[in-house]
């Protein structure tokens, strides 16, 4: 299990204070303190990813829960809801060239609510060889800093670490015509393993 750096400014000072806490003799508050200290890096966990799925095979680009799919002659949305129990990193979907990457201002709902779709977030444009994906990272009321690992232009592989979304979040998936949606609300799903769309023509020929 791999840990996000990023962890260190939130680690480090509950770690620091226990110790203290535990030299001057009040075990309880160490006891918390360092509890604090363990579920703050925890959120920062980095688990190693991959998949088998075939080439056509759309990835979760997060953990968590499917909390809402609409399909339509468009194509497909799927929201995913981030708690502050799931792993924050996000990755790509698909393989495809990032073209696009937009820091949208807004506000702050709760991340499991529809209202989340108007929060700030980042917009994350990929065109793929099916084409143009658009992913969007959201902040919630607890979270308010999404961290991103690359940088338009670029060449993105399937399940390749895009970002750190910290703390409670949102992340909602629009594909183009010609995929459908395997996951159901109420799913849970994980970012670079579960496959959450597949490609129209793939589908039919499993059938």
């Amino acid at each position: 299990m791999f840990f996000r750096s990023e962890a260190l400014s939130y680690v480090l000072p509950g770690a620091v204070a226990a110790a203290v806490a535990a030299s001057m003799g009040y075990a309880v508050a160490a006891l918390l303190l360092a509890l604090l200290a363990a579920a703050l890096g925890a959120f920062f966990r980095d688990p190693e990813r991959q998949s088998d799925d075939p080439p056509g095979c759309v990835l979760s680009p997060a953990d968590g829960k499917v909390v809402e799919v609409n399909s339509g002659e468009r194509g497909v949305e799927i929201a995913i809801f981030l708690s502050v129990f799931n792993v924050h990193v996000t990755r790509s979907p698909l393989a495809g060239r990032l073209v696009e990457w937009k820091r949208i201002t807004g506000g702050y709902a709760m991340a499991f609510r529809e209202q989340a779709s108007d929060n700030a977030r980042h917009r994350v444009i990929i065109e793929s060889p099916r084409g143009t994906v658009e992913l969007s990272l959201i902040a919630g009321a607890v979270a308010r800093r999404i961290v991103p690992f690359v940088a338009p232009p670029a060449e993105l592989e399937r399940g390749e670490r895009m970002a750190l979304i910290k703390f409670g979040s949102r992340a909602e998936l629009r594909l183009p015509a010609g995929y459908s949606a395997v996951v159901s609300v109420g799913e849970q799903v994980r970012a670079g393993q579960t496959v959450i769309a597949e490609t129209v023509a793939q589908e039919t020929h499993d059938s």
